[in-house]
């Protein structure tokens, strides 16, 4: 062999030895690749990522930032890399992070990262799902599965976060109460469950980190071993698509212990990621349970104080499962069932009820869902806001809405208004759970949320109902569900309103109401309660003009 040709092959040996081991997706399934990022070439590939401006900016205690788009980069060497600089001014320099949001969205399946961590103080990064709509509902909306989070700071050990979290909105669940998914009763609770333990032993090293997603469990790993794992009776489980992000992820450090503060940083600092790519099961020849549910007898709507019963049929099934907005409500070792509930074991308002079952090859199959409504037992016994009842025909003032508070006046997951507390400090109805700085429009954040306004109708006729929104630019995306207003008069339906889920008016969060298509309706002479639902992507809401 000559030297040029024996210098080759040793080129060839030192360099595949430099090629770090990579993890594989778990054993005993087939799997197929549905999306990848290599991060190769000079420029990020916008055709499966856009950039994100989610999260807060370095702007405390006197601090400057910018907000850099070359500080969410590929570096030409087979990277994406989300930088923190400092300038000699004390500027900060940085980045959110991209997502794949109207990109790339998938149910189930294996999310896998190769990354190295960040180190220094005040920030830390993430590679995560999130729903492309959120809320407490995972039946409905996506949540927050965070692949990895490498906090805490500063390092004193080479270890980071996996998390499930499933609502930031909804008040958090006793310490006492952690099964959750099983709750005796009509509340919904944040569920945050994780380990912030997982040790990797070189954190200068890439780790290939990942999470393999299936309709009734989280399973996470580093390196190739599994590190975590939380099932459906320890949180829900969304059925819902979710989108990639890749975050570099900042908050004001006053009282996080656990982030430390980025003043005491030594910049720059720089999270790392060599590839994302996502994987579906390939069944194969393994076939799903063929699932049914039904009611017992037909209903729609029930009080809390009935008993509703469910059948549940399944081919081929080892055990069934019945679930209702995610949380899991009764199980059996059996193909078929029938389940008896009392109607205060489900949520006030809409309950999605859907039935899993699981045969001898551990595939699991899902019924189509169904819908039940259980009344809210002090609906329409609201107030006129301050003692005045609005009038119709006229504009309904979306701020006004009732006196009488939670489940009364109006329905929501917040305790108070955001803008009653610091840094705004705004005097309007700042003890309400309703978002609102002032009278002009009410924060429509969540599906299922409604509010109730006392009218006056002036005479009774036929009335063109309008309404009015605004949603920042940006919230905004393609959907084929469209946005709905719901509107109900004293306890009855009265019409809905529809818009695109693409509707947007500009950069200002409350202002720019644009009217929305109306409908005509039918009034009669009197006092009344309109109650207004929201099954919608977050907006602002304006109110409604009815004209005769």
């Amino acid at each position: 062999m000559n030297a040029s040709r024996f210098s080759q092959i040793l080129l060839m040996v030192l360099a595949a030895a430099c090629v770090p081991t990579l993890a594989e997706p778990p054993a005993g399934k087939h799997w197929k690749l549905v999306f990848s990022d290599e991060f190769d070439g000079s420029k990020l590939d916008e055709s499966k990522w856009s950039r994100a401006n989610h999260g807060e900016a370095f702007c405390w205690n006197g601090a400057k930032g910018l907000r850099c788009d070359d500080h969410a980069e590929v570096d030409g060497k087979g990277n994406f890399v989300i930088k923190v600089t400092r300038d000699a001014d004390g500027t900060y320099r940085y980045h959110n992070g991209i997502q794949t949001k109207g990109k790339f969205q998938r149910a189930y399946g294996y999310y896998e990262t190769r990354v190295r961590f960040t180190r220094e103080p005040g920030w830390w990064g993430a590679v995560w799902l999130y729903g492309v709509e959120v809320g407490p509902n995972p039946f409905k909306m996506g949540q927050e599965i965070d692949i990895f989070e490498d906090f805490t700071k500063p390092k004193t050990k080479p270890e980071f976060a996996h998390n499930v979290h499933f609502d930031a909105q909804l008040e958090s669940a006793m310490e006492n109460n952690k099964r959750v998914g099983k709750l005796d009763g009509d509340t919904l609770y944040r569920v945050s469950r994780g380990k912030h333990d997982v040790d990797v032993g070189d954190w200068n090293a890439f780790h290939v980190v990942s999470v393999e997603w299936t309709p009734l469990e989280y399973i996470f790993y580093c390196d190739g071993k599994e590190t975590w794992r939380v099932d459906y009776h320890e949180v829900p489980v969304t059925t819902q698509p979710m989108h990639v992000l890749i975050s570099g992820c900042f908050r004001d450090p006053t009282g996080r212990k656990w982030m430390g503060d980025y003043a005491e940083g030594k910049w720059p600092d720089a999270l790392t990621v060599d590839y994302v790519r996502v994987y579906e099961e390939d069944l194969g020849r393994k076939k799903k349970p063929d699932v049914a549910l039904r009611f017992a007898k037909p209903v729609k709507v029930v009080r809390q104080t009935d008993e509703v019963s469910f059948r549940i049929t399944a081919s081929g099934a080892t055990n069934v499962m019945l679930f209702t907005n995610g949380r899991i409500r009764a199980e059996r070792a059996e193909a078929s069932a029938t389940f008896t509930l009392p109607a205060k074991q489900l949520c006030l308002g809409e309950n999605i009820l859907i039935a899993m079952a699981r045969n001898k090859d551990g595939v699991i199959g899902m019924s189509k869902p169904i819908t039940l409504e259980v009344e809210w037992p002090d609906v329409g016994k609201s107030t006129p806001y301050l003692g005045k009842a609005q009038v119709i025909p006229g504009r309904i003032i979306p701020g006004h809405y009732d006196d009488g508070g939670q489940r009364v006046a109006y329905s929501t997951y917040a305790k108070q208004n955001t803008y009653g507390k610091p840094p705004w400090n705004l005097k309007f109805r700042p003890d309400e759970g309703i978002n609102a700085p002032n009278e002009k429009g009410i924060g429509a954040s969540q599906r299922g949320m409604w509010v109730c306004y006392t009218v006056d109708v002036q005479q009774t006729g036929t009335y063109k109902v309008v309404p009015f929104a605004a949603r920042v630019d940006g919230q905004g995306f393609k959907s084929d569900k469209p946005d709905r207003i719901i509107l109900e008069l004293d306890g009855k339906p009265l019409t809905e309103l529809a818009f695109g889920t693409d509707f947007t008016t500009g950069r200002s969060w409350w202002d720019n109401y644009r009217p929305l298509p109306g409908k005509t309706v039918r009034l009669t002479e009197g006092r009344h309660v309109l109650r207004v639902k929201f099954d919608a992507t977050p907006f602002q809401f304006g109110g409604l003009e009815f004209s005769k």
